[in-house]
């Protein structure tokens, strides 16, 4: 499988953000123009309208994973969209302006998605076993055996087993007495 060096060297939370940013639509980044409140990273997963307001499915990013990508250069800043059409507004709720900076993945974010698609690298710790050489596999053949009876050549489901001196085994009475109160229930 391809690799890059940066896929080598991102962390598995950086990679799992990227991922997600990759499933949706960007990366937006909020500043909260108040004081005490701090900036917040969210992958924009979808946008539906309910009248004329867009809501957004967000799935937050750390701040700190966001910027690393960023830093990587596994992220571009986009100045049109594909979410935000603002690059401000008044957030009602936190009772001031919000300015907002949107990322979208870059050639080389690109790059790390497309060499990680298939999963991890072996050299990552990632050995698997890929049927190239089925003479290691042992159970590779049990799960065709284990229902040989498909044809109905055998007895049916060998309720009744004889004992080599000719007698029927018994089955337990507990078990017919609560069969026969499920028939009579079908009734």
């Amino acid at each position: 499988m391809p690799s890059t060096p940066q896929a080598e060297r991102l962390s598995e939370l950086e990679l799992d953000a990227l991922w997600t940013i990759y499933e949706g639509h960007s990366l937006v980044i909020e500043y909260p123009q108040q004081a005490g409140t701090d900036p917040y990273a969210n992958a924009i997963m979808n946008v539906a309208f309910e009248g004329e307001e867009a809501v957004a499915e967000v799935a937050e990013i750390p701040l700190d994973v966001a910027q690393s990508l960023i830093a990587a250069g596994l992220l571009a800043r986009s100045d049109d969209g594909p979410v935000l059409d603002e690059a401000s507004w008044y957030d009602d709720e936190l009772g001031c302006t919000v300015k907002a900076e949107e990322y979208v993945l870059s050639e080389d974010g690109t790059a790390v998605i497309e060499a990680t698609a298939d999963g991890p690298a072996p050299s990552a710790g990632g050995d698997w076993d890929d049927d190239e050489d089925d003479e290691d596999d042992e159970d590779d053949d049990e799960d065709d055996d284990w229902d040989d009876d498909e044809d109905g050549d055998e007895d049916e489901d060998n309720e009744w087993d004889d004992d080599e001196d000719g007698e029927d085994e018994e089955w337990d009475t507990e078990d017919d007495e609560d069969d026969d109160e499920d028939d009579d229930e079908d009734d």
